[in-house]
């Protein structure tokens, strides 16, 4: 076979790598926003004319250099703190970023099924494929709904407000939508380009506007007469391969405690947040850290929100424990506290555990399990009912959303992502917050070991601590105006999943039409 028909053949797959790359690069560290207009473009054009197999094929490839690009602090981590070689981590990556391709491969299948022709066909079942496969990442085994297509929206809040309508996959069907007008343009000619051209410029056009629209409304907003809370929140700013050395849990507690202390003395705060694994001790068993965080409470009247190891019957060695936020105030802790309901799979579980727990670097890595969560909890704080995420829970919409509905007026995510030094990490997870506070018309507060540590107010505005150094943020919530405040729960928390929903409908909807519609052979004559 020469070299033209192998071209030819690879060509689809080169497309979709190229653009998994240009996806990715939307993504910190990178962050070059100017491509998420054009990212899916390549990929349309790989996906075109190409049967099921092939288009999944071509969604997996772009996928796979998709998570290349985006999470290479997977083979930082596994090198770093799981002691393997750098070619064990990046093949550890490699096998990472191909499971995780199975959406999008998945997608890839449904766009072929469905097999749009016109181009109005196209621009609705592109888009709504897109988001049946963000669905799928975030539900399906468990979900890892990171970095999705609009994340990248976080750093320009008028253009992520649509999130309120209808959540995060709202704003990334509409992404989709305007790479698909893109992709039109690009295959038409006359005045259908021009068509397409102005939509494609016309959304994000509409979307900037709009936003900024509701920014400014929602300043004005009547809200909730809340009393107004001053939030102190602490980033100690301490290396994760200093929290592995036992001799230093001493310091690292007395530190926290002495930056507490002198903090509170310059200025009072109603709350004090401390990051995940900021406390080297857990509550149930540690008598020291009681008596040490309660008489700190008291002397300050204050609140303090921490994480920690907890469990009900603390002398039980059979008995669950979990990953938990724990309010304590000048009365003692609040219970019950706040568990985490979406673990980290062999970080904080393993899966398949009857069976993987049999293979000894993954025992010794991850000794013992937490347990989730079977319900939401919102901490009370006089008024104020703080709804919480620990650590990489923060991705998933639905708890946010579970936690609005059941009175939380605050969020809060607790979380140490000193794990994946300094190639993107901490800055997608950041993300991936705000958004929640767009759909849920709520303020958020963040604590992180290293950072990223701050607030994000009710419509996605930000204000941080620099990473990796110490620091305290301060901000007053509540008050008669401005976005510090709970705004009225927009559409998206009481529409849930419904974008989602009406696209498996529309994907189904294709494929369906498109399987009615195709000629039946007549009986006797042989199959293609």
């Amino acid at each position: 076979m020469t070299a033209g028909p192998i071209l030819r053949r690879s060509a689809p797959f080169l497309l979709a790598a190229l653009s998994g790359l240009a996806a990715g690069l939307t993504h910190p560290n990178a962050s070059f926003l100017p491509l998420l207009p054009v990212a899916l473009v390549p990929l349309l054009f790989a996906l075109r004319g190409n049967g099921r197999g092939r288009a999944a094929i071509a969604g997996g490839v772009f996928g796979t250099v998709f998570w290349l690009t985006t999470i290479p602090w997977i083979a930082f981590t596994v090198e770093r703190f799981g002691e393997m070689p750098r070619p064990v981590a990046l093949l550890a990556l490699f096998l990472a970023s191909v499971l995780l391709a199975l959406p999008f491969a998945a997608m890839g299948w449904l766009v072929a099924l469905a097999d749009p022709r016109r181009p109005l066909a196209v621009a609705a079942a592109f888009p709504a494929a897109w988001v049946v496969q963000e669905g799928i990442r975030t539900y399906f085994l468990g979900g890892f709904p990171w970095a999705l297509l609009s994340a990248p929206l976080a750093d320009v809040p008028p253009l992520s407000q649509s999130a309120a309508l209808g959540g995060v996959l709202l704003t990334s069907g509409l992404v989709a939508l305007v790479n698909a007008s893109v992709f039109l343009a690009l295959v038409s000619a006359g005045r259908s380009r021009a068509a397409w051209l102005a939509l494609a410029a016309g959304i994000p056009a509409l979307a900037f506007g709009l936003g900024r629209e509701r920014l400014a409304r929602a300043e004005r907003a009547p809200g909730p007469d809340l009393p107004e809370l001053r939030v102190l929140l602490l980033q100690p700013n301490v290396a994760q391969e200093v929290r592995f050395d036992d001799a230093a849990r001493s310091s690292i507690y007395v530190d926290l405690l002495a930056r507490t202390e002198a903090a509170l003395g310059s200025a009072p705060a109603d709350l004090v947040v401390w990051p995940e694994s900021a406390v080297p001790y857990s509550w149930p068993w540690a008598r020291l850290l009681r008596d040490d965080v309660v008489s700190l409470c008291r002397r300050h009247r204050t609140a303090v929100l921490l994480n920690t190891v907890w469990s009900d019957a603390p002398d039980d060695d059979e008995a669950p424990y979990y990953n938990s936020a724990l309010l304590v105030t000048p009365d003692g802790a609040v219970l019950p506290p706040y568990h985490k309901q979406r673990l980290v799979p062999f970080g904080e579980y393993v899966p398949l555990a009857s069976v993987l727990r049999r293979i000894r670097p993954i025992s010794r890595a991850v000794p013992g399990s937490f347990s989730p969560a079977d319900r939401t909890v919102v901490l009370p704080l006089g008024d104020w009912k703080l709804g919480g995420a620990v650590c990489y829970e923060v991705v998933y919409p639905w708890i946010a959303r579970a936690e609005v509905r059941a009175g939380a007026n605050l969020l809060f995510t607790l979380t140490n992502d000193a794990w994946y030094g300094r190639l993107g990490a901490r800055r997608q997870h950041w993300q991936a917050a705000a958004f929640r506070s767009v759909e849920t018309g709520r303020p958020l507060v963040r604590a992180a070991i290293t950072g990223l540590t701050g607030v994000v107010d009710a419509a996605g505005r930000s204000r941080t601590i620099p990473m990796d150094q110490p620091g305290e943020l301060r901000v007053t919530l509540g008050g008669r105006s401005g976005l510090l405040r709970p705004l009225a729960p927009p559409p998206a928390v009481r529409l849930g999943d419904a974008v989602l929903w009406v696209c498996v409908g529309g994907v189904a909807a294709g494929i369906l039409r498109r399987r009615v519609s195709q000629p039946r052979r007549p009986a006797g004559d042989p199959a293609p």
